[in-house]
């Protein structure tokens, strides 16, 4: 298919610059020095030429050009670029070079590797455990090490800013505030590894670890656009959080007020148990107000309620207000905004992205023009020819099966050698629909009735329906087995019934897969991804069957073979792999369910093709990892009484429900991997309150600024922006089901769905007028025809 594919576009191109070729566009003789505005056609001169070739061969160098044009226009529209870039020859191929795949998967890597740099540099998170206890001697490397893969990386980027710059122009460089940080960013970072060099790598504070996940940022586009969106949003959320902090203060001053602290000699009249609320909760505004924050996370509830309540029941009416207008009014009604004026913005960014895309379109469309025409483009009758469209497609970087869906469609569906405007933008339709454009193949033809029979009924929907009965057969004993019998000694034989059981089975599924694949064909088999999880399953039983029976034998046919492998793997390691392989493969029900194939269709499509917000979350936990690590890096002491059992920590006297006492210890900031550990537990606010007052209590009370800070951008915003967009997409998709059925679902979901494809149905498309000025206003194809006009 590749040779086919370089042979005909060989062919093609050869035809476009033949003689026979230049009769149709205008030959050499025909070239003319007239106006070649942006309005008219540039590749014709009236100069004598039957005694010179210079001209002819300076008319195939624009005409080169112009293709390369369209090639990049068209690249741009199908990977939602802009088209404000330099359009001379050099300019384009350097441009086609620097997005090609190789050298944009180069610069992953190498993002990729600055990043992880963290696990290895100075403090190193090569142990085993974290554990402070234990006193584990990091295997740091020697200084200059990471510096020197550091700085490979820094210089790569450096180029990748020269070479951007170099391809949009400075004006655009003034314009695009990413590359301008960017650059400061390389700037700072290569400053700050020159310091630490110098300091011998001793150095107090690593800025540059901290700016490293700007480089994740930068490199996607749709990163870009969540990020501004998020900013674009903030306003609205900032209030929510405002009303949130007043009703966090008011309760506080309440609080303060309701419970005193204890003091001697008073005379107010109190409970006793309320004084314990006062000391321990609400003994100051601070506490007050980090008692209650942690209150509206419910990590403490309903510990921070008890004292007072078991003096007097009265005072959880207290407790109950907070909590439902915090937690069930607030909390609900900032996911609420989030959604809302997130799902605004990014809709707006998402139309800029389809504008791109149609702009790209229109102006390949225009350059392709000025190759066919010595008119006025914006004429009604204007077309592009088919073999040009053709020679175009074959030089585009486009996947194989896209590109050959347009070959075919060309093809079949153009006759008349000609297209227009409306026509052409109709072709590239399928770029907004990509995802379905692999059809089902075909499934094996088969002449003979009975062999015809069979597969019909192997590809009925019974069938379907009676393997997975037998899947859940197959759990149900498992589940009766291991629920009666769950010990090595009753099931460590290989006569036990549950080894007889599993034998049978996987015989079924080794039956059922063969069956499949003979009788529908591999291509048409492996079409959906339910049968290839099958198979991948079936091999995997098949296979540890295999070696179980091979070395232990048939179930109660003999004893165990004496030559068994009992030190590489035993009898019982076999059975819990078969077993738990055999649940999941009930997982195989989960498409025959509308609702729950909806919910998994929905998780996949997220983790598939919303890897950019993922990476805002990423982007908050690098960030945030490195600011801990600095600011609580090594603060953790464990010193062991020496008058006690130092293996034994629970002989030292701690307080309940104290960080030594739940044995946290293995929770700190003291590397890289640790922090990140710990920044989860955080994030999940079980206990977080434990880790502020630990790490308050061994610094200041300031600390618990960044503990507060990653609650509010972890939890109150990168997780309701990602529920928002969780609900965005399962409403989509549900409605998207209801026009389409289980079926058509099923096939969607064999297919890639884009982050735009998401948004697809609710997007407005461009105004003609506002492409028409986007592309007269383009600065570097004005200057490209002006040069033309120079002799």
């Amino acid at each position: 298919m590749a040779e086919d594919t370089d042979s005909e576009k060989k062919r093609e191109t050869q035809y476009l610059f033949s003689d026979s070729r230049h009769a149709e566009f205008g030959s050499a003789a025909d070239c003319d020095n007239g106006n070649r505005g942006l309005e008219q056609t540039a590749c014709w001169t009236d100069q004598e030429t039957e005694n010179n070739g210079f001209h002819d061969t300076k008319c195939d160098e624009i005409k080169e050009t112009r293709i390369l044009q369209a090639v990049a226009f068209l690249e741009d529209a199908v990977n939602y670029r802009s088209i404000q870039h330099k359009v001379d020859s050099k300019s384009l191929k350097l441009y086609r070079w620097y997005y090609s795949r190789p050298v944009q998967w180069f610069l992953y890597a190498v993002i990729g590797i600055v990043h992880l740099l963290a696990f290895v540099e100075v403090p190193s998170s090569l142990t085993l455990s974290s554990d402070v206890r234990l006193g584990i001697v990091r295997p740091n490397p020697p200084c200059g090490v990471t510096e020197s893969v550091e700085i490979i990386c820094l210089l790569v980027f450096v180029a990748d800013i020269f070479i951007k710059a170099h391809l949009v122009g400075n004006r655009q460089v003034r314009k695009s505030k990413w590359l301008l940080v960017y650059t400061f960013v390389v700037g700072i970072s290569i400053i700050d590894w020159t310091i630490s060099l110098s300091f011998y790598c001793t150095e107090m504070v690593r800025v540059r670890r901290i700016l490293r996940p700007f480089f994740i940022m930068q490199c996607s586009s749709i990163m870009k656009k969540t990020v501004h969106c998020i900013k674009q949003s903030l306003p609205e959320i900032l209030s929510v959080l405002l009303l949130l902090c007043l009703h966090i203060y008011l309760f506080a001053m309440f609080g303060m007020l309701l419970f005193p602290q204890h003091q001697v000699n008073s005379t107010a009249l109190v409970p006793s148990k309320t004084n314990i609320e006062g000391n321990v909760y609400f003994s100051s505004l601070g506490d007050s107000v980090l008692s209650l924050l942690v209150l509206l996370t419910t990590a403490n509830s309903p510990d921070v309620m008890m004292p007072a309540y078991q003096s007097n029941r009265l005072y959880a009416v207290y407790f109950i207000l907070f909590v439902f207008i915090g937690v069930y009014c607030f909390m609900n009604m900032l996911t609420a905004v989030i959604y809302n004026q997130f799902r605004g913005y990014f809709l707006t960014s998402m139309e800029s992205s389809l504008f791109r895309r149609r702009l790209g379109l229109r102006a390949a469309f225009t350059v392709m023009l000025r190759l066919e025409s010595r008119h006025q483009i914006q004429a009604a009758d204007t077309t592009v020819s088919k073999l040009l469209l053709k020679t175009v497609l074959l030089r585009i970087s486009l996947g194989k099966s896209s590109l050959q869906y347009l070959l075919e469609k060309l093809d079949n569906n153009y006759n008349n050698r000609t297209l227009d405007l409306c026509e052409f933008q109709k072709f590239f339709d399928f770029l907004d629909h990509e995802q379905d454009i692999k059809l089902r193949p075909e499934m094996r033809h088969i002449e003979n009735s009975v062999l015809a029979l069979m597969q019909g009924i192997i590809a009925h929907v019974y069938f379907t329906y009676f393997g997975l009965a037998v899947a859940f057969v197959n759990v149900v004993c498992i589940t009766a087995e291991l629920a009666t019998q769950y010990s090595e000694e009753a099931l460590k034989s290989s006569n036990s019934t549950l080894a007889t059981l599993n034998l049978l089975f996987i015989s079924y599924y080794l039956l059922e897969q063969t069956l499949k694949v003979s009788f529908f064909g591999w291509r048409h088999f492996c079409y959906e991804r339910r049968n290839v999880f099958d198979l991948a399953v079936t091999v995997s039983l098949v296979t540890i069957e295999i070696f179980h029976l091979v070395v232990y034998g048939f179930p109660f046919v003999g004893g165990v073979n004496p030559k068994k492998l009992s030190s590489f793997i035993t009898l019982w390691d076999l059975v819990r792999i078969v077993n738990l392989i055999i649940i999941l493969r009930l997982l195989r029900i989960i498409p025959q369910i509308k609702t729950m194939s909806l919910v998994v269709g929905t998780l996949l499509d997220l983790l598939h093709n919303l890897r950019p917000f993922a990476g805002v979350i990423v982007v908050a936990y690098y960030s945030f990892a490195m600011l801990g690590m600095e600011l609580f890096g090594d603060v953790i002491k464990y010193e062991p009484d020496e008058f006690l059992d130092v293996t034994n920590a629970s002989s030292r006297v701690q307080a309940c429900g104290s960080y030594e006492q739940l044995g946290y210890w293995a929770n700190n900031f003291d590397d890289f991997a640790a922090t990140i550990v710990t920044l989860w537990d955080l994030m999940v606010v079980n206990n977080w309150h434990i880790f502020v007052k630990e790490f308050s209590s061994v610094t200041n009370k300031w600390s618990q600024l960044y503990f507060i800070a990653w609650y509010l951008v972890s939890v109150l915003i990168c997780i309701n922006l990602f529920t928002a967009l969780i609900l965005e997409a399962f409403i989509m998709k549900w409605d998207r089901s209801t026009h389409l059925g289980v079926e058509a679902m099923h096939q969607s979901s064999n297919s890639r769905r884009t982050t735009q494809d998401l948004f697809r149905d609710m997007l407005s498309e461009p105004a003609e007028e506002d492409l028409t000025s986007q592309l007269h206003s383009h600065q570097f194809l004005m200057e490209f025809e002006s040069s033309l006009d120079s002799p």
